[in-house]
């Protein structure tokens, strides 16, 4: 593979923000795609076992692929698409810079306060390759984007500078303009949408609590969400916060009988109790996953035919 460029995209206020170009030799080049190549072998492999983007795909972790054209205004993915359409039709001039002082450890000096790297892109010929980056990733001794002590050259071999992922992302087929995302919840970090999906989960939460959201026909309650202990567990799954993010109500027509079939399927530990006189279900720190998910559909039907385990 013949590498032409390598971009570092940023991120500001919870937004992508700028995109830098990372100045490399061909030696570089290469020894940067090593770092990934076997698992972008894995994942091309799997390409045509994908489907296309679906909201099981986003609530079930699965991979997909989807038409770039297909990202419209409303889509989540917009911002992403005309960063992207900006970067091949006016490639950036803007060039990462680090710091040629000795004690910096590398580090870069032109990004502006609160802006932070959130994913590297390698071009070639035929794709762009996006590589989630970490937070913790950046001026690390380990696999890395070396740099010079000089600013704006090549990169020559000195520990310093940015820990190269060795795992894809994504891929966007320049040809057939089709993107393809291998890690979902990844994918989804990279561009940022942590913070959005905790405020919709909160918003999903809250209507539950207050009734106006009910499970099955018959109109089941959960009891137990408001409980301190249930939502901090919740919150501490990037799984649930998500799941929780993409709910649509109604977005379960399994009758309460199915649901229980569902729920039995888990272990012990993980079972909701149902209240039939209440029409409620109580919700324990132990079972808040259990919740998320028995309040999709494509889980609970999952569930009941048996044919994956589903992490809850």
């Amino acid at each position: 593979m013949a590498l032409e460029r390598i971009y570092v995209c940023t991120s500001k206020n919870s937004k992508l923000y700028r995109i830098y170009l990372l100045q490399t030799g061909d030696k570089e080049k290469q020894s940067i795609y090593n770092n990934f190549k076997s698992d972008l072998a894995i994942q091309i492999s799997e390409e045509s076992e994908m489907n296309i983007l679906n909201g099981n795909a986003l609530i079930e972790d699965i991979p997909y692929y989807l038409e770039f054209s297909e990202i419209d205004e409303k889509s989540y993915l917009h911002d992403f698409k005309e960063k992207i359409e900006s970067l091949l039709n006016e490639p950036e001039e803007k060039i990462i810079q680090f710091s040629n002082k000795s004690r910096s450890n590398g580090e870069i000096k032109n990004l502006e306060e609160n802006e932070g790297i959130k994913f590297l892109i390698v071009q070639d010929e035929q794709s762009l390759y996006f590589l989630s980056i970490a937070r913790n990733a950046v001026i690390k001794n380990k696999s890395i984007l070396s740099v010079s002590i000089t600013e704006n050259t090549t990169i020559v071999d000195v520990p310093k500078g940015i820990q190269v992922p060795p795992v894809v992302t994504a891929r966007y087929d320049r040809t057939d303009e089709k993107l393809y995302v291998y890690d979902v919840n990844r994918f989804e970090s990279m561009l940022t949408l942590n913070e959005n999906r905790k405020a919709k989960s909160q918003a999903v939460i809250s209507k539950f609590v207050q009734g106006e959201y009910t499970i099955s026909s018959s109109q089941y309650k959960f009891s137990g969400l408001n409980e301190n202990a249930v939502t901090q567990k919740l919150y501490s799954s990037a799984r649930a916060v998500r799941r929780l993010s993409k709910y649509n109500a109604p977005d379960t027509n399994y009758s309460i009988e199915q649901i229980k079939e569902a729920v039995n399927k888990l272990d012990v530990s993980l079972r909701v109790t149902f209240n039939d006189t209440n029409k409620t279900i109580e919700v324990t720190p132990d079972t808040a996953k259990t919740f998320v998910g028995i309040i999709h559909n494509s889980i609970v039907q999952r569930l009941i035919s048996g044919e994956v385990e589903i992490a809850i």
